[in-house]
């Protein structure tokens, strides 16, 4: 029985990766077509509205599950393991007050780099994590520091405490290196 539950388990473990990469396809196609229809620069703000939706269905989904809007690493532990889903390397870290969020692989740096769009794969990362916060909780932050397309060793979000008054900021401005 067990060496048919393992053969089962790998078997959806492929289907699984493949749907990944069959995901990225489709993301990459329609964005690719909203771009012909519309031209670049309302392409990008499709995208970008495209990715602050589907972040606010994950904080919808988190909110459904009745966790806790308060809870800093709670909401963070959350998104390490709709990253992992999703066939990133993500991680967890307390540095003080703040969790770090760090992704060390992402099969999205490749997918926006073979679909010739490298300088977008941050953009979308940022207002997900964003807008999936901001709809679990208003009173917490994200702020990039590093990307793995600008040629980081990894993506790391910080998450934080809200400041009273503070702005809202996506990220620091990403630079993309040549021959990605």
């Amino acid at each position: 029985m067990s060496e048919n539950v393992d053969k089962t388990s790998i078997r959806q473990e492929k289907e699984w990766r493949s749907m990944i990469v069959i995901s990225h396809d489709i993301f990459h196609c329609w964005r690719q077509v909203v771009e012909e229809k519309l031209g670049p620069k309302e392409a990008v703000e499709l995208v970008d509205r495209f990715w602050e939706r589907v972040g606010e269905g994950t904080g919808k989904a988190y909110l459904n599950r009745g966790r806790d809007t308060g809870d800093l690493e709670q909401i963070v532990g959350a998104m390490v393991r709709v990253s992992q889903t999703m066939g990133e390397k993500a991680r967890m870290i307390k540095e003080g007050n703040d969790y770090l969020l760090i992704h060390d692989a992402c099969p999205w740096i490749d997918s926006f780099r073979d679909y010739g769009a490298a300088d977008q794969c941050q953009a979308g990362c940022d207002r997900w994590f964003v807008k999936s916060t901001e709809t679990i909780s208003p009173q917490f932050t994200v702020m990039t520091e590093s990307c793995l397309a600008a040629g980081d060793k990894n993506c790391t979000r910080r998450y934080s405490k809200k400041v009273q008054g503070e702005q809202k900021v996506w990220a620091k401005p990403m630079e993309i290196e040549e021959g990605l």
